[in-house]
């Protein structure tokens, strides 16, 4: 890898490995949610919720390295905080009210005072079920995204001054740390009462899944992923073997793990091999299956279409019948067609919202780092 080109390196692929994470996610609960006939969701429901944690898992580690790789030269934590805070909150106020007014029409119960904290994305510092998915359920990881942007501008600074030839040991022992997780959650945290279809209590989930600081390892990982990469010290991997990698793991994961070890355990290290891969081969101008202009505009669209899709699915089952399942064939119909409904609701999202918050109040801050050609990586 050579020095610094003098020029700011976009990653499109990047940004269509965006929407596969959210897809994926899409699909852990369209296949939870009621939609198939009892037996197509009893063997669906183990691999709905590991795709589900491997979509987010991605997520933080994605939102790391791209963070890292974006970083402003002589941004101010004021700067980059305004500019995190106008990308995240107002799509999340537009679907919290959304959320909260579909509920009041449909007749659900909401309780305002468990509500509130998800208005302020604070709602996963306690490992209470009702307060933590209460009204769009997948506000849950944006509680955690939150508290990743609070603490990247301390971050940031303390991983670069990890000497270049310690990063891989830096990567290496956080990764360890997470795949360590889940036996701790397991020896150390009570069993009991277990969540209703998943071999793990509420505690349990609660501490792997949607408690800020040990997702932080996640975004970490990925912040350090982005340095290796920066700094010269990539390997030559690429792309299709690193996603031969994650299938793997998914695959023994699903398979030999039950439990607290069926989350991220086993995809963590191949997450944190195909981001900075794919990056690579963006930068060396090599093939990734990521980077066609479809891929791009559902990736731009992702983040709208994540907070979208679960008001969606839930909705469009009580207008389809509450308590109606279908059989595999009409009901994967059904869930493509609702797709498409999220995708434009996400379109009508980001144009009307997202895109001018961000205009309003996304500004100010450093110029964009300058990046490192990868011609020998």
């Amino acid at each position: 890898m050579s020095s610094p080109s003098g020029r700011s390196v976009r990653l499109p692929s990047l940004t269509g490995m965006r929407f596969f994470a959210a897809f994926l996610v899409f699909l852990c609960h369209s296949f939870v949610l009621g939609y198939f006939d009892r037996a197509t969701e009893s063997a669906l429901r183990p691999y709905a919720f590991a795709i589900g944690w491997l979509g987010v898992e991605f997520f933080f580690v994605l939102s790391g390295f791209v963070l890292t790789w974006s970083a402003r030269e002589g941004d101010s934590p004021k700067h980059f905080w305004r500019r995190r805070l106008a990308k995240v909150f107002p799509n999340h106020i537009v679907m919290w009210v959304a959320a909260v007014l579909l509920a009041l029409w449909a007749g659900w119960a909401v309780d305002l005072p468990k509500a509130l904290p998800s208005l302020l994305l604070v709602h996963t510092w306690y490992p209470e079920l009702e307060v933590i998915v209460s009204v769009n359920v997948v506000t849950w990881s944006l509680a955690c995204d939150l508290f990743f942007y609070l603490m990247f501008p301390l971050i940031h600074p303390l991983v670069r001054k990890i000497p270049v030839r310690r990063l891989w040991w830096a990567a290496a022992a956080v990764a360890v740390t997470v795949m360590a997780l889940p036996a701790i959650a397991y020896a150390g945290l009570p069993g009991t009462p277990q969540l209703p279809g998943q071999d793990m209590s509420l505690t349990q989930n609660w501490f792997l899944v949607s408690f800020p600081p040990v997702r932080l390892l996640d975004f970490l990982l990925g912040v350090i992923m982005a340095r290796i990469v920066l700094t010269g010290r990539w390997i030559r991997f690429g792309p299709l073997p690193a996603i031969g990698l994650l299938a793997a793991g998914f695959l023994v994961q699903v398979s030999l793990f039950p439990g607290v070890y069926s989350l991220t355990a086993l995809i963590v290290v191949p997450i944190a091999l195909l981001i900075p891969a794919v990056a690579t081969a963006d930068v060396r101008g090599g093939f990734t299956p990521f980077r066609s202009h479809a891929l791009q505009w559902l990736g731009t669209v992702s983040y709208a279409s994540y907070l979208v899709h679960y008001v969606v699915l839930a909705h469009a089952h009580t207008l389809l019948g509450a308590g109606r399942a279908w059989d595999a064939a009409p009901a994967t119909g059904i869930i493509a067609a609702l797709f498409g409904v999220t995708t434009l609701i996400s379109w009508a999202l980001l144009r009307l919202v997202e895109e001018p918050a961000m205009r309003r109040w996304g500004g100010g801050g450093g110029s964009p780092a300058r990046k490192p050609s990868l011609e020998n990586a």
